[in-house]
């Protein structure tokens, strides 16, 4: 019987932070390489714009090599790289004040966001972009990452109940700001 996947993956990544703690930058190189996809994609989903993530994506892991040594490992690298990247996306969000969503339709199109999912996906694109960072982000976590609780509540530093909360709270404001659209049908 094999290890699956996910699991093989979560030591994989645990033996290469106990190398790069240690010092070995090649260890780290391969912790890049094995998360830098999914770091990107988070913050392309919370930001909705190419250039932002990807700086989003090289300071994740700039913070991660600079405070590696202060990783309790008390959950899964990735989950903490993940927190990193969701609370550098928040900065952002905060700092520019980034209104626009660049989300290619197809991807929005091909996940069930809204209440309906044949609404105008222009318009969905649109309201994502313009709500809140802290509810986008639990949106993009759950809804289009597909996250577990106590992921989402890892990353956002926050109780598993909160993170229900919270996106019991984010998904009334989309279902709310979607219900002009969802009316001219």
């Amino acid at each position: 019987m094999g290890i699956p996947g996910e699991l093989l993956l979560t030591q994989v990544s645990e033996n290469l932070v106990g190398l790069a703690r240690a010092g070995d930058t090649s260890a780290f190189d391969r912790l890049v390489s094995m998360h830098q996809r999914e770091v990107y994609a988070l913050a392309y989903r919370i930001l909705g714009n190419a250039e932002d993530a990807a700086d989003i994506q090289q300071e994740t892991f700039v913070r991660a090599w600079r405070n590696l040594r202060r990783f309790r490992q008390d959950a899964a690298f990735s989950t903490w790289l993940h927190r990193i990247a969701v609370n550098l996306c928040l900065s952002a969000k905060r700092r520019k004040s980034l209104v626009q969503c660049d989300i290619p339709p197809e991807e929005l199109a091909s996940q069930s966001v809204g209440p309906n999912p044949g609404a105008d996906v222009a318009a969905l694109r649109r309201i994502i972009g313009s709500m809140p960072a802290h509810h986008r982000v639990l949106i993009v976590l759950r809804d289009l990452e597909g996250r577990s609780f106590e992921e989402i509540a890892g990353m956002i530093g926050c109780s598993v109940g909160s993170a229900r909360s919270r996106l019991c709270k984010a998904r009334g404001m989309l279902r709310e700001r979607m219900r002009p659209y969802l009316e001219e049908e």
